[in-house]
């Protein structure tokens, strides 16, 4: 079954603004004070990426997602959807 974020184009779905590339890096949400989730990150863009983490694990509306890259990098991410183990986040920070 494909991923619901990867059917652009069915009635009532719009359209992805910015081209997300496949990925695979590790990644920590920020979940509180002193807890961090780890997570995959498979599709990053400047705007936004799809994460895969364990499917019992709550998420926030809002969070700080930790992304190890070539360099380590920080978002102010908003939950946009979640299905199963992955969801699709969009960054409020305006970083690239």
């Amino acid at each position: 079954m494909a991923d619901p974020e990867e059917r652009a184009g069915r009635a009532g779905e719009r359209p992805r603004a910015v081209k997300r590339r496949r990925v695979i890096q590790q990644g920590r949400i920020v979940a509180g004070p002193d807890r961090l989730v780890a997570c995959t990150i498979h599709d990053l863009s400047r705007a936004g990426a799809r994460i895969r983490l364990a499917p019992r694990i709550a998420l926030p509306e809002r969070f700080d997602l930790l992304i190890a890259g070539d360099a380590l990098t920080t978002h102010r991410a908003r939950l946009r959807w979640r299905r199963g183990e992955f969801a699709g986040v969009t960054f409020e920070d305006g970083a690239d």
